[in-house]
């Protein structure tokens, strides 16, 4: 298991805080670095506080609660960020012109063994690495927002990406409690995101054609597949659907039933003009007069049960 190592985050809006607050919170020293003024300060503050909600709820490395979080700062200077680090955690906007830049500044800076990820949600590894020096240390590491909670990361390699490199990248994310996913081939959007982002075009699609409102959508999901997929991905679920033959028995008797389906569903590339209107409208009303920050601390507060439920039944 990789030891304790310092660890930069360059990129300090809700992702890189987030970030931030997970390898603390796993016992790595981190520095925050991004070029709007006050961002990595403001960021460290919302990082320390993930760490803190992961100590209190029993997420964080077992040691940590005794120990205390380790430093958590925020630098001025991206060169100052990435001196002797033993991964850079980028979380910039998707740009691809910007990473690109970013990676090449950041790989001249950074020890020559030390790890350079993107969290990029869905731009090419292969693109973003193009001029950074030794870019066979560089992937992407594609987190689930927000990262503090959520386990999945997507490791990507690109074209110049090195032996060893996933590897060594792996054993550091699942050291900080991730559930590692490797990308075989680099794809817009990596595993996760595709799915998402599939289901979200027939979720738009029903409520825009008037099959049901946004909060019933939401509903439908929450409190039905979604409470599944926590479990379970979809192949395994649909082969316990199957009865005694599996996935073999579902597909032959719910084909029909899923074709019929499968050619009704939306087909569109572009979102529709109507869409945003529509979608906010129908949030706020789901929303029903609670923040953002309320919504976040509800939200927060169910991963981590629904985690540590998890975590309780894989000891049973």
């Amino acid at each position: 298991m990789p030891g304790r190592q310092i660890i930069a985050v360059v990129g300090a809006g809700n992702t890189g805080a987030s970030w931030a607050g997970l390898f603390a919170a796993h016992g790595h020293p981190v520095r925050l670095y991004d070029a709007r003024d006050g961002a990595a300060a403001a960021a460290a503050l919302r990082a320390r506080a993930a760490a803190g909600f992961l100590v209190d709820k029993g997420l964080a490395d077992a040691d940590l609660a005794a120990a205390g979080i380790p430093e958590l700062r925020a630098v001025a200077a991206l060169e100052e960020a990435v001196a002797g680090v033993g991964l850079v955690q980028e979380c910039i906007p998707d740009d691809l012109g910007l990473k690109q830049a970013v990676f090449a500044d950041i790989s001249r800076w950074a020890p020559d063994e030390a790890l350079i990820a993107t969290s990029s949600s869905g731009l090419s590894i292969t693109a973003i690495q193009r001029d950074a020096r030794l870019p066979g240390r560089t992937l992407a590491a594609h987190p689930y927002n927000p990262p503090h909670l959520v386990p999945l990361v997507e490791l990507a390699a690109g074209d110049l990406t090195g032996p060893g490199t996933i590897e060594r990248a792996a054993a550091l994310y699942e050291a900080a409690g991730k559930e590692v996913v490797v990308v075989k081939r680099d794809v817009p959007g990596y595993i996760a995101n595709r799915m998402s982002a599939a289901l979200w075009r027939e979720a738009i699609e029903l409520v825009r054609s008037g099959v049901a409102t946004v909060e019933d959508v939401d509903r439908a999901v929450s409190q039905g597949p979604g409470l599944r997929w926590a479990v379970m991905g979809p192949h395994l679920i649909y082969h316990l659907g199957g009865g005694a033959n599996g996935l073999r028995g579902h597909m032959a008797h719910l084909t029909g039933t899923k074709e019929g389906m499968l050619r009704d569903l939306a087909t569109w590339t572009t979102f529709p003009a109507d869409a945003a209107d529509i979608l906010a409208s129908g949030v706020e009303a789901e929303a029903a007069g609670r923040s953002l920050a309320e919504l976040e601390r509800e939200r927060d507060e169910a991963l981590a049960a629904v985690l540590l439920a998890l975590r309780a039944g894989s000891t049973v």
